[in-house]
């Protein structure tokens, strides 16, 4: 598969999930963001990664998110066309916490 291509099919996933969670999930007390989208080069998996703020909500969201992923997958097959809908894996992103972490532990050194 081309960069090319694979570029543009990861920005029509990252579309179509942003659009379906912002229509299916209702976040009142809490931000959802989809930080990444990865897949396979079969596209046999999709794996969207997300965080949550505040983070006394992370599991309230994953469980959100499992329940979902059957509707989003037949939102997927909709409005993506490809030869086969991807299995979706959703994948907390926590690379946020890991880089506020480091900063207090550098502030610390000072």
């Amino acid at each position: 598969m081309s960069i090319y291509r694979k570029e543009k099919l990861a920005e029509l996933y990252k579309r179509a999930t942003t659009e379906f969670l912002q229509k299916n999930i209702f976040a009142s007390d809490f931000v959802l963001s989809i930080t990444n989208i990865d897949f396979s080069d079969k596209i046999s998996r999709l794996r969207i990664y997300f965080s949550v703020w505040p983070d006394q909500k992370e599991k309230d969201v994953i469980k959100s998110l499992k329940s979902l992923k059957r509707e989003l997958r037949v939102e997927i097959g909709e409005r993506v066309k490809t030869k086969f809908v991807p299995e979706i894996e959703f994948i907390l992103d926590e690379s946020e916490k890991k880089r506020i972490h480091i900063e207090e532990l550098l502030k610390k050194e000072r």
